[in-house]
């Protein structure tokens, strides 16, 4: 890969050091995955960022994650991200050394931006390449065999239940989970995966980028996904892998309807499935596109930890959420007791792998939470042990929304929602949506005298200041919420309040008169 060794010698050239951490903040290009493997190979974390964060979020996670460079795109559609850059690092100015100087970003020494640039402190990459000059190859390669597998590879962001994101701190060994997962899947040379997922989610690089790589898979990339264009992709290129959650599969789905292209080329696909809500997406997929295959995983464990077998049933690839892989223990306690459950009962999903990531970046506290002295993570969700050797998930314990396949902490939104005026306290809870799973639902308490606040209003005050996946679609407006004894809101009694809404709204309206 020439592009990864020029881009992984400007970037020690320029000062990059083993063990300093370096964002990726742009949406789909070949330039992430060059940066990627670039960043990584030299010693250094990568911390891909969410493309839909906006300037609040990225201020939190750079400087979270200790970031000491910032690679970004100036632009990408209508979305200024070079704007959102320059208000995020407002205090910042360039020292004598020529590398930034921040208060608020004690680490942040760089700012390096793809193709053209309108603030003065960041610099082009290629300008940045360029004024490096070359590194002995001996160098870059000493560089990459002092690379541990054991060492951190990504910080990875994930909501948290506190509101705060958290850094996941992966190592270079969970690339052997990605790569045995696609073996199963036969994944070879002749295979050519669809790519629409964002490449700062671990589905994408888990399920496609790095087995991709590894496997010597063409890899046919969409900067963005639209269904229809998926759809063409997949009839022009002979696409014969695809991978997605609920709104791609309906969506392409939907286009097939129309167009009704030539698809035969479609050998299989990957969906994380387990709850009822995805049974009949996933059963439809079976029938209209090609054989969809389960898995299941999380952030925290390098993506997927199971896989649906080639031979499986209809009903294990709809219905169940995939076997372990090899060098993955899974076992399912009682949540209250931690006792060890018999297969088809309910309880918290545990997993133990060498894939497991290191904890939370700078979050003693809250990976204590999660990983237990036996090496366990106690993963939030639950599930089930089915007797064939398949898990089941089926839900979550955490009280964390999943819009689209996108963490969403009802923690966070509460926050911003209480700055407005008039609200006295809020609660923000998942609401159904055919097409994204679900969304936020926010229940308001007015303050006393205080108007009553529309959802147009909510929109408004969170457009800019959050990724528009965390910005409420329903608004409840209540006098009091549900209280335990120990004064904590009762959300699944708010959860029962939004799902008889739904189910009422579903119901066709009576005839006037």
């Amino acid at each position: 890969m020439f592009k990864v060794a020029v881009i992984g010698s400007g970037l020690m050239g320029a000062g990059i050091a083993p063990g300093e951490k370096v964002g990726l903040w742009f949406t789909n290009r070949p330039e992430f995955i060059f940066l990627l493997f670039a960043v990584t190979k030299i010693g250094a974390v990568a911390v891909p960022l969410n493309t839909r964060y906006r300037t609040q979020d990225i201020r939190y996670c750079v400087r979270q994650s200790d970031c000491s460079a910032l690679i970004y795109a100036e632009k990408s559609g209508p979305i200024d991200y070079g704007r959102m850059v320059e208000d995020a690092v407002g205090d910042a100015k360039r020292g004598p050394d020529g590398r930034l100087e921040s208060a608020a970003f004690p680490e942040l020494k760089r700012l390096i931006v793809l193709g053209p640039r309108s603030f003065d402190l960041a610099i082009g990459l290629d300008d940045l390449v360029t004024a490096a000059g070359p590194v002995e190859p001996e160098t870059l390669e000493e560089r990459a065999l002092a690379v541990d597998p054991a060492d951190a590879a990504m910080i990875v962001y994930t909501s948290g239940t506190t509101g705060e994101a958290k850094g996941v701190m992966l190592t270079h060994a969970g690339v052997r989970l990605c790569i045995q997962r696609s073996v199963i899947w036969g994944t070879n040379r002749e295979d050519r995966q669809l790519h629409y997922l964002p490449l700062f989610h671990l589905y994408a690089l888990g399920f496609v980028t790095i087995p991709s790589v590894a496997l010597g898979v063409c890899q046919i990339l969409m900067e963005t996904f639209d269904g229809e264009e998926a759809l063409k992709l997949i009839e022009a290129e002979k696409a014969t892998i695809i991978h997605g959650f609920d709104p791609h599969y309906r969506d392409i789905i939907a286009a097939q309807e129309r167009l009704n292209l030539d698809i035969s080329s479609l050998r299989m696909g990957s969906f994380p499935s387990g709850p009822d809500n995805c049974i009949p997406i996933v059963r439809d997929a079976n029938a209209r596109l090609c054989p969809i295959y389960p898995s299941f995983g999380m952030t925290e464990t390098w993506s997927g930890i199971t896989a649906g077998f080639l031979d499986c049933s209809l009903e294990q690839r709809a219905e169940a959420s995939g076997f372990p892989l090899p060098g993955v223990e899974v076992k399912i306690v009682d949540p209250e007791t931690g006792l060890e459950q018999p297969p088809l009962a309910q309880g918290e999903i545990l997993i133990r792998s060498f894939s497991l990531m290191r904890g939370y970046y700078r979050m003693p506290e809250e990976t204590a939470k999660v990983l237990d002295a036996d090496g366990f993570l106690h993963t939030g969700d639950a599930g089930y042990l089915r007797p064939d050797g398949y898990i089941r998930f089926t839900g979550r314990y955490k009280d964390m929304l999943k819009v689209g396949g996108e963490n969403v902490a009802p923690a966070e939104v509460e926050l911003l929602l209480a700055e407005l005026p008039g609200v006295a306290d809020v609660a923000v809870v998942g609401y159904p949506d055919t097409r994204l799973q679900e969304v936020a639902a926010a229940f308001v308490i007015m303050a006393a005298n205080a108007d009553h606040i529309s959802l147009d209003a909510i929109a408004g005050h969170c457009r800019g200041r959050v990724a528009s996946f965390k910005i409420p679609r329903e608004l409840f407006i209540v006098d009091t919420f549900p209280m335990t004894p120990s004064g904590k809101i009762q959300k699944g009694k708010l959860r029962d309040i939004a799902n008889a809404h739904y189910e009422a709204a579903k119901q066709p309206k009576a005839a006037a008169g």
